[in-house]
């Protein structure tokens, strides 16, 4: 076993947790490992992948591989556990052994699954949840065709694959291969989730529209939503995160959409927009349980505590969106959480206080094996 390999991983869960307990909000898994690289240039690309692959294998399987370590429950013994032998993976089918243990869940959350779609149902959400992570496209549409992408990855020998709910998605095991491609450097597709594309479509927004993406993050769904009105109308980008605004500004350039404007929350136009948004999209903060693949670290983390500050937080930031809403328009909920109190039960709230009504039936879907990651999504209007 490579020594340098070894002693980096450690050393990044190590700090990892050490940033858990300093940093406000969370950093993110995924990010945090870019940011590790970043610094420690001289890994090469073998090494990182090496690295990265058996730090998310070891978040995915801290409570087994916990249950299975002499005290202390640090990353050296865990390490030592994980290494070892492979016999703990075993453990995954004792039928002694809790559910939650088994499936390397947090009591807490794998009860909560457990209650909405029974033992069987939970064990099998976990078992998906647990494995890597696919690697999504969002082919930009208006600069060349889905087909055409597939074609030529496919002839520069990258295993890719058509989705099959979105008509602008591609899927491939991994990543590693695209991001030297010219065509991604030129913005023909950008990674993102399908998910993230069939919540996007949610939002029907036509040339001449105003469309308020209102938690924008770096932009993702935007970026689906917009290249349809042609240019025409304008896309509000709103965020209390000025990196993210940052980051979808470049991404909007990249792909070549003009008609967008950057609005944090002490922009002197945000006043000016209420009652006149034809289309508001509230993709919320949430627990991300319905994609914990990609950063399994978030279970650990989790709470019921948590989850209804998550919940009166939703609450907040959708009554503050409303007010944006002009009188015919419609308004999009969407979270990455396969939580009932989080989607559904927050959907009835906000159809009881604000008097509106489903436009359609809520879209929402559990993680797929090898697939896309969870979501719920559903539009309202005014009644």
């Amino acid at each position: 076993m490579n020594a340098t390999r070894v002693r980096h991983l450690e050393h990044a869960l190590n700090l990892f947790d050490q940033t858990r307990k300093t940093e406000a909000p969370y950093l993110p898994l995924d990010l945090y490992l870019r940011r590790y690289f970043q610094a420690h240039k001289f890994l090469n690309s073998k090494d990182r992948a090496w690295i990265a692959d058996k730090t998310y294998e070891m978040y995915r399987w801290r409570g087994l591989i916990d249950h299975l370590t002499h005290k202390p429950h640090n990353w050296v013994n865990r390490m030592r556990t994980f290494f070892t032998s492979d016999r703990w993976r075993s453990q995954t089918q004792n039928p002694k052994l809790p559910h939650h243990v088994r499936c390397s869940f947090p009591e807490d959350l794998f009860v909560r699954l457990e209650r909405s779609m029974g033992t069987r149902g939970a064990c099998d959400l976990c078992d998906v949840l647990n494995e890597p992570a696919m690697t999504c496209l969002r082919v930009n549409v208006s600069r060349i065709s889905r087909d055409k992408v597939h074609a030529f990855l496919t002839s520069r020998s990258v295993p890719v694959e058509k989705t099959v709910a979105s008509k602008v998605g591609l899927i491939m095991a991994s990543k590693q291969k695209l991001l030297d491609l010219p065509e991604y450097k030129l913005g023909y597709f950008e990674i993102q989730d399908e998910s993230s594309h069939l919540i996007a479509q949610q939002v029907d927004a036509k040339p001449g529209d105003l469309v308020m993406d209102y938690c924008a993050g770096s932009g993702g769904k935007a970026l689906c939503f917009a290249p349809p009105m042609l240019n025409r109308g304008q896309v509000y980008l709103h965020d209390n995160r000025d990196l993210k605004l940052f980051e979808a500004r470049k991404r909007m350039r990249k792909a070549d959409i003009k008609n967008y404007t950057i609005i944090p929350p002490s922009h002197p136009l945000l006043p000016k927009l209420r009652s006149k948004m034809d289309w508001i999209l509230v993709d919320a903060p949430c627990s991300q349980t319905g994609a914990l693949r990609r950063n399994p670290d978030m279970k650990w983390t989790y709470s019921d505590d948590r989850l209804w500050r998550w919940v009166a937080q939703q609450r907040e930031i959708f009554e503050v969106a409303m007010k944006y809403l002009k009188d015919d328009g419609k308004i999009v909920y969407a979270t990455c959480s396969v939580l009932e109190e989080e989607n559904a039960q927050q959907v009835r709230f906000f159809c009881e206080k604000f008097g509106l009504y489903l436009s359609q039936p809520p879209l929402h879907a559990l993680p797929q094996s090898k697939g896309m990651d969870g979501f719920f999504c559903a539009t309202m209007e005014r009644t």
